[in-house]
């Protein structure tokens, strides 16, 4: 029943058991559908690299709720669709974007922080230039 609700409405995860939360194949099944979800799951989940990957394949905004550094995850971050694969690649504009210290991946922080850096990628504009992040994948 959850399930088919979560196909509805992904939040209708945050009312499942916490059984149901902590069952690794049932929060994988939950957020190959609503990536989001991820953040009903328990902490031991959120902390799981493939339940985290499934999650942000399906919507990357969900990266702000992985756990202990899964966040930063080039893994992670590349299935959420805002690292550079190639870090060799050459950008068409000199200057860089220096993204603030205080934008972040973190689960305080709203999903503008990988909406943005996704439209850094896509944007014809935008993806013209380097972006440096102090928070993620430019340690």
């Amino acid at each position: 029943v959850v399930l088919a609700a979560v196909k509805v409405h992904g939040n209708s995860f945050e009312y499942a058991a916490d059984s149901l939360k902590a069952d690794k194949g049932y929060v994988l099944e939950v957020v190959a559908k609503s990536g989001m979800a991820l953040q009903y799951a328990d902490e031991t989940l959120r902390s799981d690299k493939q339940v985290v990957l499934a999650a942000v394949t399906q919507d990357g905004r969900a990266l702000k709720f992985a756990l202990n550094g899964l966040n930063q995850d080039p893994d992670c971050l590349k299935a959420a669709g805002i690292f550079d694969e190639d870090a060799n690649k050459v950008y068409e504009r000199t200057e860089k974007v220096t993204l603030s210290v205080k934008f972040s991946l973190a689960q305080q922080s709203t999903t503008y922080a990988t909406e943005f850096a996704k439209e850094m990628k896509s944007n014809d504009y935008l993806s013209k230039f380097k972006t440096y992040n102090p928070n993620a994948w430019c340690k």
